[in-house]
This record gives structure tokens, sequence and C-alpha cells, in this order.
């Protein structure tokens, strides 16, 4: 495992989007021990966390540290570990954070988050998500929605009318959601035909060749769509290999990676929908924040004890939503030009 940690200048943030900060129960959370002001300690304890997709999860992280005065350490596995990913989440519990932050593509680290909730440690959950997962609450995109949301833009840019293949990391759970949300829209409200599924497993390498042997495979395509953040570099990257012409082929993509934002350049691609992804790594924290600061999420007045009455004071879902990114923009979404808030 690595671990990294974010230690920032302190100072004061005034506003939250979630109010002026919630109280836990007394007695109810390790965070009590952490004074408010002084700077609390949280983990980001997840997987796949060497992956270029969550570059921007560490930069809203940063921004985090930066903005509330807190210490945000992280630890996982730098690829995909169902089981080191639970791991980490109990190295966290063990060192009895004032919260932890993580996400579920697949279920394994489920029973290390309803532990450590049980022992007063709330948990956040961003970028993908189970059922049941235990967490206090779950921050990040409808999948679904963003499924339906890259319809529409392969409406916008295609028609309603032809033959395409979707690329994805098919079994996690984000990405089922997405074709889900899909192919239930351009169902309903176009006369595009699914003709095949490529299974890219959200890896460069791996999104080539699924790609080179979809080009292979299906002929006479009019649209391709991707559904993961290494779905458009295998395209792309693919179709220069092989002298496709991607002029003559719809493409539509997910994130934000170098390739994708340089073939958006170049008009090869004609979008990428995006998550905010620095955006709820950032209310992970501000909402985590919020629960354990007096006078707050912990403390509203939903009954008359709330932790008697087993009631959760904290959003039990909150929705990024999504970006396109199109030629228009692009240049826009390049991290060179994003300010990075390193400590």
């Amino acid at each position: 495992m690595t671990s990294d940690r974010f230690i920032p200048r302190r100072r004061a943030f005034a506003a939250s989007m979630l109010g002026a900060g919630a109280a836990l129960m007394a007695g109810a959370s390790p965070a009590q021990a952490q004074t408010a002001g002084k700077g609390r300690t949280y983990y980001y304890a997840s997987q796949l966390l060497g992956h270029p997709y969550l570059l921007d999860c560490h930069l809203g992280m940063r921004y985090a540290a930066k903005a509330f005065g807190a210490d945000i350490r992280t630890v996982g596995p730098q690829g995909w570990d169902p089981v080191g990913h639970a791991s980490a989440v109990e190295q966290a519990i063990a060192k009895k954070p004032a919260g932890i932050v993580t996400s579920l593509w697949e279920p394994g680290a489920v029973p290390a988050i309803k532990r450590a909730m049980s022992q007063g440690i709330p948990v956040i959950v961003i970028e993908a998500t189970v059922p049941d997962n235990g967490a206090l609450s779950f921050i990040g995109m409808d999948n679904y929605a963003c499924g339906a949301d890259t319809a529409k833009a392969l409406i916008k840019f295609a028609g309603k009318k032809g033959k395409y293949v979707a690329s994805g990391n098919w079994g996690a759970s984000n990405t089922d959601a997405k074709v889900k949300g899909l192919t239930d829209y351009l169902k309903a409200n176009s006369e595009w035909e699914l003709v095949g599924r490529v299974d890219d497993k959200a890896s460069t390498e791996a999104a080539i060749a699924s790609s080179k042997a979809m080009f292979n495979t299906y002929k006479g395509l009019n649209a391709v769509v991707g559904l993961d953040s290494s779905s458009g570099s295998g395209i792309a990257l693919a179709a220069e290999e092989m002298d496709v012409d991607l002029g003559k082929i719809t493409v539509v993509v997910h994130d934000r990676e170098s390739p994708v934002l340089e073939y958006i350049k170049k008009g090869l691609i004609k979008g990428s929908v995006i998550n905010k992804t620095a955006l709820q790594c950032f209310a992970a924290v501000q909402m985590l924040e919020s629960y354990n600061s007096p006078n707050g999420l912990a403390g509203v007045p939903i009954s008359a004890d709330n932790k008697a009455a087993g009631v959760v004071a904290a959003p039990q879902q909150v929705f990024m939503g999504t970006e396109l990114i199109t030629r228009e923009t692009v240049d826009l979404f390049n991290h060179q030009k994003i300010p990075q808030y390193r400590s």
C-alpha cells in the first residue's frame, strides 16, 4: 500500500454548502477528540489510486485539505485490488480518524465500511457505489443518468439513427448503470441499434486491444460510445494505429485522460461526458467536516434524539451531475491550466 499525506496551511473556511457545521452526539465518534479548528484527520482509503482518472480526485482532496485545514491521508493499492482496498479501509479504521472516504466499484470493502460506522467513524462513498453500502452517504454521479446524458450527446452529434458499439469495464457497478441509462434512453428516444459490446477493463492497454478487435469485427459502424476513463484513449489510439478514419465515425466517450482531450481538440472524438470528480471529493470532506463540527448535521432536529431514534442526519445521496467537453471547451479542461493546490 502507498501512503500520501496532504498537510495544508490552515485557514478559516467561512462557508459550507451544508451549513455552519454539525455535531455528533456526545461520545459518538473519534472525531470528538479532534477539536474543531485544529485540523481533523481524514483518510481517503480506496483502490485504483494510481489510475489517471483519479488525478482529479487527488486534486479535489488537496483543495479540501487547504480549504478546511484538514490532514487528509491517502492509503490503498495503486491498481485494481479489491482485497487491498478492504485492507486499506481496515488500516484507516485502526488510526481512528475523524472520517473515511472511499469508492465502491465492487462490494469487497462493505464489511469494513459497516465496521467503521459501528465504531462511530463516519464513512462517505464517492464515485461508485453498491446496494446496502453501510456508509453515511454517497456523493458522486448518478451513473444511470450519466448514461442518459451520454445518449443525449450521441443524438446531438450524430442524429437519431445508426449502429453503435459500446466499450466499457463490464461488471463495475458504475459502468453497468451507465450502459443501462444509455440503452434505455436511446430505445425510448431514437432508432440507434447497439450491435456489440467490448470490454476494455478500465485499462488503456486493454482498451487499445479491445478497440482493435472492435474495428475488425464490426463493419459499417456509425458510432462508438466509451463508458469509462480508459475507453476514449483506447478507441482513439487503436484507430490511429489501424488507420481507421474517426472522421467517419461519431465517438462519444467519458472522462478526461490526456489522449481524450487531444483527440477532442483534433475533432476526432466529438465529446466526452465527465463527472465533476474534484467536486465530489471536496464535498465528501465538507460533509464530514459538517458532521463532525458543532451545531449542524448530526444535531439537526429531525427527532428528539437522532442517535436514539436511529436517524441518519445526512443526505443519503448527493449527485454531482455531468458536464460535456467539446472541441469548443476542451482547452479549459487541460490539467496544465487548472490550479493544483499543492501544499
